[in-house]
């Protein structure tokens, strides 16, 4: 066999490669998770020093192929070759020595480095787990080479990933995988959460990095635009099956499956106006539809809402802990926030607000004039039926859950378009779209409050705001006490909020369950909303 390091012509050779994960959304109590197929006989050469750009819409199996390709995933059938070694079921121990080869670059660098360590540390961690620095010392030289051929500086290494943006946390990442002499990279949508200037920056880099080091580049993204700039072939993926591949340019010019010719016709084109030298300028109230409706946590002012308890307290902390300048942290009895000020006085403010008294709300806005982001985090949860529960209590939730968080959109709107549009979160559940009968009035009152949600997007759009909903699955809290386990830590919807205000991302999925329920609506709502009905209240 050949050693590792000798030169392969094909450095990829995958043969019907399938891949099945546990559907954990759809498992039923006392049985067995049911396995759901993600890929279905993929077949893809990837040669040494060539780049692959892999495409499709959210849900097409783009990302769970890298996983598998880099085998974070075990196929389950087909066969995987890396290299000319066969690693299709390899064991980790045997894995580990090729590990060096093959490297991945993560769409989100926020959860893919560690806030933890600097950043010089997790450039160099790598260097020593894989024997290339004697010690740390040695790594941290190198290290600050790898700062350096990425356009970072020394400096950037003794921070901390929350103290860079997105785009340096993105070379952070690069240089990670980078460091370790790598033949094949993974890049995951890795521009998909970066302004139009910082993607053409990474793009760049990416280019000059494959020349250079002759790296084989495996490039995911649904921007075929994007796609197009970075690659030698093409694959286009649909329900985890690819539908078409061949070089950039011939498949561009003349695509022969339906499914490509509707994503390209998906590209946005510019849309020329004569008239544009005469239009809003920067600063103009017109400018905001225009804006990349992204925003950093860092810097921000933000206002959260429901803060006595669960997802609301972990807000705050998430918040702090990504470099907001101030958090407002509101409940409707202010006695139980005090330690929420205890270590960072400066930056929190604990404010008493019902969200239900509407001229306390619209005070709160006028008091509050410098929120750039605002957390709808407040709710209720009856943990009733529709049909025999408590009216009194299902008007509660829909008081709260839907009258509480329009009264808020209404009053901080305007706050938000004089501080440059911001961002705006509403706190919703997976059961927004789907209705569980034991907590029927619940489901109803957020399935509300997500068609709330999507009217005051369509809405604030022309003032760029960026209006996220969030949907975790079931979460550890006092709300959610009567759902079966196993349920989200609030830290973990936090932080996923938080990384979608950064993305830009309007909708985000928190857990296997809301995803998995997700990935079934897109499929077959009405078998969901089957599965949903056994759940009858007892």
């Amino acid at each position: 066999m050949t050693s590792t390091g000798a030169p392969w012509r094909v450095m990829l050779d995958v043969r019907g490669l399938s891949l099945a994960l546990p559907d954990r959304g759809a498992k039923r109590l006392f049985r067995s998770t049911p396995m759901r197929p993600i890929l279905r006989g993929i077949d893809l050469t990837l040669a040494a020093g060539e780049s692959l750009g892999i495409v499709g819409e959210s849900g097409s199996g783009k990302t769970s192929l890298g996983r598998c390709l880099l085998r974070l995933y075990e196929p389950s059938g087909g066969q995987l070759l890396f290299e000319g070694t066969d690693i299709t079921h390899l064991g980790e121990p045997a894995l580990r020595p090729l590990r060096a080869r093959m490297q991945m670059i993560f769409q989100d660098p926020q959860s893919s480095l560690n806030p933890r360590r600097r950043v010089a540390d997790i450039v160099a961690r790598p260097l020593l787990s894989f024997g290339l620095a004697v010690d740390r010392r040695a790594a941290l030289v190198v290290t600050d080479g790898l700062l350096e051929r990425v356009g970072l500086s020394s400096a950037h290494g003794r921070r901390y990933p929350h103290e860079l943006s997105g785009g340096q946390r993105q070379r952070v990442g690069i240089a990670r995988a980078i460091g370790i002499k790598p033949a094949l990279v993974v890049a995951d949508e890795i521009v998909s959460g970066l302004d139009v200037s910082t993607q053409a920056q990474i793009l760049d880099l990416l280019a000059e990095l494959k020349r250079d080091l002759g790296i084989a580049l495996i490039f995911i993204s649904h921007d075929l635009s994007v796609v197009r700039v970075v690659c030698d072939r093409v694959m286009v993926m649909n329900n985890g099956a690819v539908v078409e591949s061949g070089p950039c340019g011939a498949l561009f010019a003349a695509p022969s499956h339906p499914y490509t010719r509707t994503l390209l016709d998906s590209i946005p084109l510019p849309e020329i106006d004569p008239d544009w030298i005469d239009g809003p300028q920067d600063g103009d109230a017109g400018s905001a539809e225009g804006r990349a409706e992204t925003m950093d946590i860092k810097g921000a002012v933000a206002f959260v809402t429901g803060c006595n308890r669960g997802i609301g307290r972990a807000f705050v902390h998430a918040l702090l802990d990504g470099g907001a300048a101030k958090v407002y942290a509101s409940a409707r009895d202010r006695d139980g926030l005090a330690d929420l000020a205890a270590g960072d006085g400066e930056r929190v403010e604990i404010l008493a607000l019902d969200i239900t008294d509407h001229g306390a709300v619209a005070a709160a806005a006028q008091a509050c004039g410098d929120v750039t982001l605002l957390i709808n985090n407040a709710g209720v949860n009856a943990n009733r039926p529709l049909i025999g529960g408590d009216m009194a209590e299902q008007r509660q939730e829909i008081e709260v859950n839907y009258f509480g968080t329009l009264a808020m959109c209404r009053e901080f709107a305007p706050v938000l378009a004089r501080n440059g549009g911001g961002a705006l979160v509403n706190m919703l559940t997976i059961l927004s779209r789907v209705n569980l009968p034991a907590l029927g009035s619940y489901s109803a009152s957020k399935a509300a409050t997500l068609s709330l949600t999507q009217g005051v997007r369509a809405q604030l759009a022309g003032q760029g705001t960026l209006v996220v909903g969030v949907m975790p699955g079931a979460v550890d809290t006092e709300m959610s006490a009567q759902q079966p386990q196993p349920k989200l830590a609030p830290k973990e919807v936090a932080v996923a909020a938080l990384a979608a205000v950064q993305a830009g991302s309007e909708v985000v999925y928190v857990g296997d369950m809301a995803q998995g329920v997700a990935a079934g609506l897109a499929a077959d709502a009405s078998e969901v909303e089957k599965q949903f009905a056994e759940y009858l209240p007892q």
